[in-house]
């Protein structure tokens, strides 16, 4: 099975809000080799400069900390995944890192981890919410 991470629940599990240790029991299986865990460069950027704004050091630790799990970045060099993160923000009330986000699952063919599910419904990825 593959997933792919949203900000959102990244944040969560960094910030150790409710539904942190569901997220860290995927970064885990992920770490094992269980599960494939995907992640934009879109939302890896976003993750990165939320985190800057509270703590530069705070952003640059959790960043590499992030890496060692063995998430596959991935980068938007293929056109198919910046079409599909463009329809999906043409058609849905989406944020752009939301839409990389959902084009990334449904391009690996992966769940989607977020922290809630409400505007990610209508979009046709299969979901898993950590709270």
């Amino acid at each position: 099975m593959s997933v792919v991470l949203d900000t959102e629940g990244l944040l969560i599990f960094y910030l150790d809000e409710p539904g942190a240790e569901t997220l860290e029991k995927y970064l885990e299986r992920i770490q094992a080799g269980e599960l494939t865990g995907y992640l934009s460069v879109i939302n890896l950027a976003e993750f990165y400069y939320i985190l800057f704004r509270r703590n530069p050091r705070l952003a640059d630790e959790k960043e590499k900390n992030l890496r060692a799990y063995g998430l596959k970045i991935v980068p938007v060099t293929d056109d198919r995944l910046w079409r599909e993160a463009s329809l999906i923000k043409a058609e849905h009330a989406l944020s752009l890192a939301d839409s990389f986000a959902v084009a990334t699952a449904k391009i690996m063919k992966a769940k989607l981890i977020t922290g809630r599910d409400e505007e990610f419904k209508e979009t046709g990825v299969p979901l898993v919410k950590v709270r």
